[in-house]
């Protein structure tokens, strides 16, 4: 049996069943069920102004949700609200063509990467279900993880280096490569004055430099 209880600090449905629990935003709730109201031209799915926070908002979603699946859009790729239209355009080219892709996430109102170096170079998937989102499916596996569509920054073309989606705000990342204290690992990447990664071969922490740049480095060159 499935209950759902409220964590209005962390502002979290918190949703236990028998094999554990998961959480799920009250901001999530509301912007997944608008956005399927919006985009099923059905506004009795969307969330009216007292259903933030409850249990009926949670029910509102599940109800949007369902009737999304229930729909003829389901057979189409669902993307998190708040992605924009040309990255989730570049995604479904590259799910249909099987090409290899970099994603660059990070943080859309500063323009800064998240500096990630797994999970972000594979070819496009997606899921099944009543919601059927992007995955990264990463070379020699056969599913992957959800994408954070929402958080793109950049797409680049594996092969070419080309980069199909820029965001506005992305930058690349402010990042030098120095000497580190350590003996063992005598070479860091720095941002600002932080080493967020350190190397006993300089080839190698200039290639990690390079990559957290935006290059089209095998991951396996500074590993």
């Amino acid at each position: 049996m499935t209950t759902v209880t409220l964590n209005l600090e962390q502002k979290l449905y918190v949703i236990t069943e028998r094999s554990g629990y998961s959480c799920f935003g009250f901001d999530n709730a509301r912007e997944h069920a608008n956005q399927i109201a919006q985009q099923l031209d059905q506004s009795h799915l969307a969330f009216a102004p007292g259903d933030y926070a409850t249990l009926a908002g949670y029910q509102k979603y599940l109800t949007a949700t369902a009737a999304w699946g229930r729909s003829p859009l389901n057979q189409r790729t669902y993307f998190a609200p708040g992605t924009d239209p040309k990255a989730a355009k570049v995604l479904e080219s590259y799910r249909r063509t099987g090409e290899k892709i970099r994603l660059i996430l990070g943080d859309l109102a500063t323009g800064e990467p998240w500096l990630d170096e797994h999970g972000v170079v594979g070819r496009i998937g997606r899921s099944g279900g009543m919601l059927k989102i992007p995955l990264l499916v990463e070379p020699g596996e056969s599913g992957g993880g959800a994408i954070l569509t929402d958080c793109i920054l950049c797409l680049v073309d594996w092969q070419t280096g080309n980069t199909p989606y820029r965001h506005p705000a992305y930058r690349e990342a402010n990042l030098g490569l120095s000497s580190n204290d350590c003996p063992d690992l005598p070479w860091a990447v720095r941002r600002g004055s932080d080493a967020i990664a350190c190397f006993a071969d300089i080839g190698k922490a200039a290639a990690y430099l390079a990559f957290m740049r935006g290059a089209t480095i095998e991951p396996r060159v500074f590993a």
